[in-house]
């Protein structure tokens, strides 16, 4: 019999946070999601949403408590907000980068600082959203590129230093995803599907997927970086 799981997505209420949130409510476990802004609907009664905001620790300790009335330890926490717009290096200013570092690095240390305390020990598990852009380095995603090589170094070095408290740490690196934000950017979709060896975007599905894979209790699976991009990386081609 299914011993659910108490389980923490920060942005849960769109996009590849949504995804991962229906993925783990699907096989009953309970969900939280937090988030700055209250979604319309819930999509399954086994979700629930806070109101917290990464870039504030105290929001998110707040909300940490919150949950810990209903359930004493979490799960699974996963950093999941981040954003990210292509800027050139050289158009690209300090408040640009400390925005992104802000919420895409910052958020998520302050997610794993308000989790590890109530994290279970053994058989708790961090998992940080990094992004391939952090291991190719597209053109005019510096910072982008930089905050989140600086999500999958701290993945790493959490791994190393939790392993002792029985937490594991790990990340997915996903390539481009097909969602609605990066439908509305300035790119097309199937041109850039054809960059992709499997010629189809990332399907946020196919992340919160790999969400539920290290999420299982396997204790020897961590610090790692999981890349779900159709072979993009392999083959070198990025843009």
């Amino acid at each position: 019999m299914y011993s659910a799981r108490t389980i923490v997505v920060t942005g849960g209420t769109r996009g590849l946070g949504h995804s991962i949130a229906v993925a783990f409510a699907s096989k009953g476990d309970e969900v939280w999601i937090l988030s700055r802004n209250a979604p319309s609907e819930l999509p399954s009664s086994h979700i629930r949403h806070l109101t917290a905001d990464v870039r504030s620790p105290h929001q998110l300790r707040q909300a940490v408590s919150t949950i810990c009335k209903d359930s004493p330890v979490i799960d699974v926490w996963i950093n999941n907000v981040g954003f990210g717009t292509p800027i050139p290096f050289l158009k690209a200013d300090n408040a640009f980068w400390e925005e992104l570092f802000t919420v895409n690095f910052w958020g998520t240390v302050h997610g794993t600082r308000a989790a590890l305390p109530v994290l279970r020990r053994p058989g708790g598990s961090i998992i940080n959203v990094g992004s391939l852009a952090a291991l190719m380095y597209p053109s005019g995603h510096s910072a982008y590129s930089t905050s989140k090589a600086a999500v999958i170094a701290l993945t790493r070095s959490n791994a190393v230093e939790f392993a002792a408290l029985g937490i594991r740490v790990n990340a997915i690196a996903p390539g481009p995803l097909d969602t609605e934000g990066f439908r509305a950017a300035s790119v097309d979709p199937q041109k850039r599907a054809l960059t992709i060896p499997t010629r189809k975007l990332i399907s946020p599905e196919e992340v919160a997927v790999t969400c539920l894979f290290l999420a299982d209790p396997i204790a020897s699976l961590t610090g790692q970086v999981l890349v779900v991009d159709g072979g993009a990386h392999a083959a070198g081609c990025y843009i």
